[in-house]
């Protein structure tokens, strides 16, 4: 079983390596690879891994005699008005004037064409005027979009995440034609439920610090919960303890398996009836499938009932139960419902915090001292998902193992209990609900102050770049040399093979070389230039309330990836939220040396000089040069944005901010003969006109980059401007199609072509 599970799993992630899918016919194949798996032994291994990889395909993109109605949006169709009619499929998120909320869509029309097309949209409605309901179907009017994130070096796969949550298409909703509610509380029953709960939760603990935390740990919705305290929960490493898992459904299990078979063993007619061990595990099963309900059945709570079920059937049917066998039974088991769930970082969280659990259980068999087992075995479990957790989200908590050693069984025996109690009670009786939630509430209080004080230090958690994965060929087994039980020869050499993971060498800029890189942030700009020794960032790209903040979520994830410590000058070219929108994330990330930007007392950011034309400094045999605004110029908002010239011996960068025509012919009256570069950052995302034949005589770029947000319907940059940089025979590359764009100054030679992050990796997922 264990080579089964582990064959299959490998087929699985071959096929997720794919940059394209193949034709769904190879899944007549399956049938043969299976009756090879179970028949030649020889060939198990390979025709198991080649199983997974079939049944992958079968399940994604299956052959066309066996396809489901369409799930892709022609491309023509973006941004485009359809109507559409559908069911709320998910308890809605309401942020200030956007509802964001999930649609299973029935019909599709584009104008009086049906599409036939099925799937679930991500729809926004701003200024929504009404409340939507789980399971109401609904008329839409609606703009879509097909499934699109921003493509940046170590950051987060926003399209990977909406393929893996099955979504079709984003968009948003017009508010004319108007929308019309078709039918009340049409389906899902069981999210109209939960729904119902987090109300209730919101109405009677209003005001309250820990409704957010609470309505999370009895239904799965962490929506309420704020930035500010995902922060501590992730420093303190206790995140889990607010994500329904296998934790919370793994202590219910528990304490009714525990319970049952107490009580049910003092009765000499119910175990003759049904063996008290076999009775509990009914018992324990059915609740915590009805908790896995309560939660909404998230991946990570199927994950958990199918492993609880695997143990608990083995436990019914009298079988002895081989904990690496149950783990790779479970294995497969997950897999082959949701053949996905490696593309999700729960996965490999889940299997290897329980594999963990079980090596340290089959291996220690000294006597049982509660403190010592519980430190021990939270230490070990520490220590083994550091590994993943760095990989996974570039984060490590020092201080997981003391808070979790306080936290686990302090929520378990006191803050989930009396949550799950106060969501039963809301049936019976409206004050003891109240009540039992006030007693919650209280407890997280008391929890909450503690994980404060922990997490208080600068030291509590530490900013790790992903290790490179040749790392774990070392580290796993290093790892299990380290958990191995006492007696064990060489377990010391666990810890040499564990060091790879701190390697943190990244190749970095020759003496003289220039490394610039343009991210894709949208509609918006962010460019970093890296010397040998020295970092400058130029524009921090746009935020947008909460929801979205380039600086978090492409600036500094970049940076890490890149093993940056520290920026030694940022230059916020202009007061535009489009370019210094992410400036706040940047620095509480980082120190940051030194701040320039044209007018400081326009641009609220602490410490900030003011940038002028003339200012000059040189970086590891690198100049940098600001050419724009003067002293004596007049000009202000995006006229007097700074434009800054890189030059190395192998080439020359200009970005320019967002001048328009009255800045560029400032520009070539004071510095025509400075102007020449081999690379134009173009102003305005192209959306403005063209700079005048005069500026980009004197440029001559060979290459013209932009930076936008993807909206086929926007036409930006603007035909006409391409026309126009092309017409002087410059090579124009976007963002938006291209994802992050990155070029190379050598110190010496002919500069290099740009590379293109949304090509070099690309998965099957991405969009086109």
């Amino acid at each position: 079983m264990r080579v089964i599970a582990g064959s299959f799993l490998v087929g699985i992630l071959l096929f997720h390596s794919l940059a394209e899918l193949p034709s769904g016919w190879w899944t007549i194949g399956l049938p043969t690879a299976l009756i090879i798996a179970f028949q030649v032994t020889a060939l198990r291994v390979p025709a198991w891994i080649a199983v997974g990889f079939l049944w992958t395909l079968l399940l994604v993109a299956p052959p066309p005699i066996l396809q489901r109605p369409q799930t892709q949006l022609p491309p023509t169709l973006e941004s485009t008005d359809l109507r559409v009619t559908g069911w709320v499929a998910a308890i809605p998120e309401t942020l200030y004037r956007r509802t964001r909320f999930l649609l299973v869509v029935d019909e599709l029309y584009h104008e009086t064409t049906p599409l036939g097309f099925r799937g679930r949209l991500r729809l926004s409605w701003y200024d929504a005027p009404v409340a939507l309901q789980v399971g109401d179907r609904w008329a839409f009017t609606v703009r879509l979009k097909r499934p699109r994130g921003l493509a940046n070096p170590g950051a987060f796969d926003h399209e990977r995440w909406l393929f893996t949550q099955r979504i079709a298409a984003q968009g948003y909703v017009r508010n004319q034609p108007q929308a019309r509610l078709l039918r009340s509380s049409d389906r899902y029953p069981l999210d109209r439920l939960r729904q119902h709960i987090a109300s209730r939760f919101q109405r009677l603990l209003s005001g309250n610090t820990y409704t957010g935390l609470l309505t999370a740990l009895a239904i799965g919705e962490r929506q309420g919960i704020t930035d500010r305290q995902w922060n501590l929960l992730t420093r303190t490493g206790t995140g889990h303890l607010m994500a329904i898992s296998g934790l919370h459904v793994g202590l219910i299990a528990g304490l009714l398996f525990v319970w049952t078979r107490y009580l049910w063993s003092r009765s000499l007619r119910l175990t003759c009836f049904c063996p008290a061990r076999s009775a509990a595990t009914w018992v324990a099963l059915m609740g915590a499938f009805g908790y896995a309900l309560l939660a909404g059945l998230s991946l990570p709570t199927q994950r958990a009932l199918i492993m609880l079920s695997v143990a608990s059937l083995a436990i019914i049917a009298r079988r002895p139960v081989i904990p690496s066998r149950v783990l790779a039974l479970a294995l497969l088991a997950v897999l082959i419902v949701d053949p996905l769930a490696p593309l999700n970082g729960g996965f490999w969280l889940s299997f290897a915090a329980v594999a963990v659990i079980l090596f340290s259980v089959v291996g220690y068999r000294s006597e049982f001292q509660p403190w010592r087992t519980g430190v021990g075995l939270q230490l070990r479990i520490s220590l083994a998902l550091m590994p993943v957790t760095v990989i996974l989200f570039q984060n490590a908590s020092l201080v997981s193992p003391l808070a979790n050693l306080i936290a686990i069984p302090w929520a378990s025996l006191t803050v989930i209990p009396m949550t799950l109690l106060a969501a039963l009670a809301g049936f019976v009786n409206t004050d003891l609900q109240t009540g039992l939630l006030t007693v919650a509430a209280l407890a997280m209080d008391w929890l909450w102050r503690f994980l404060t004080w922990l997490g208080q230090s600068p030291w509590t958690s530490l900013n790790l770049p992903a290790p490179p994965l040749w790392s774990l060929l070392f580290a796993v087994p290093g790892l299990l040399l380290l958990l191995s039980p006492r007696g064990v020869p060489g377990r010391w050499l666990g810890a040499v093979l564990c060091l790879p993971l701190a390697y943190a060498a990244r190749p970095v800029p020759e003496p003289g070389d220039a490394w610039f890189t343009l991210l894709d942030v949208g509609q918006g700009l962010s460019a970093v230039i890296r010397t040998t020794h020295h970092v400058l960032v130029y524009d921090t790209g746009p935020r947008r309330g909460t929801a979205f903040d380039a600086g978090q979520i492409a600036l500094v994830p970049f940076l890490r990836e890149q093993r940056v410590q520290r920026v030694d000058t940022l230059l916020v070219s202009h007061a535009d939220n489009a370019h210094m929108g992410g400036t706040r994330s940047l620095l509480e990330a980082f120190d940051v040396q030194r701040i320039l930007t044209p007018f400081p007392l326009q641009t609220p950011i602490e410490n900030a000089q003011t940038c002028r034309a003339g200012q000059t400094w040189d970086w590891d045999g690198v100049e940098f040069r600001l050419l724009h605004p003067s002293e004596q110029s007049l000009l202000r908002g995006d006229d007097a944005s700074c434009v800054l010239l890189v030059r190395s011996a192998g080439g020359r960068i200009l970005l320019t901010g967002d001048i328009g025509a009255a800045g560029a012919a400032e520009l070539v009256r004071a510095h025509q003969a400075e102007l020449a570069a081999d690379v134009l950052i173009a102003p305005q995302q192209g959306a403005g006109l063209p700079l005048g034949e005069d500026f980009l005589k004197a440029v001559s770029p060979q290459i013209v980059l932009f930076s936008t947000g993807h909206n086929p319907r926007a036409n930006t940059p603007k035909p006409a401007t391409q026309a126009y940089y092309r017409s002087f025979g410059a090579r124009l590359y976007n963002t938006a199609d291209l994802g992050a764009i990155g070029l190379r100054l050598p110190c010496d030679g002919q500069l290099p072509p740009p590379s293109f992050y949304r090509q070099q990796h690309r998965h099957y997922w991405n969009a086109q």
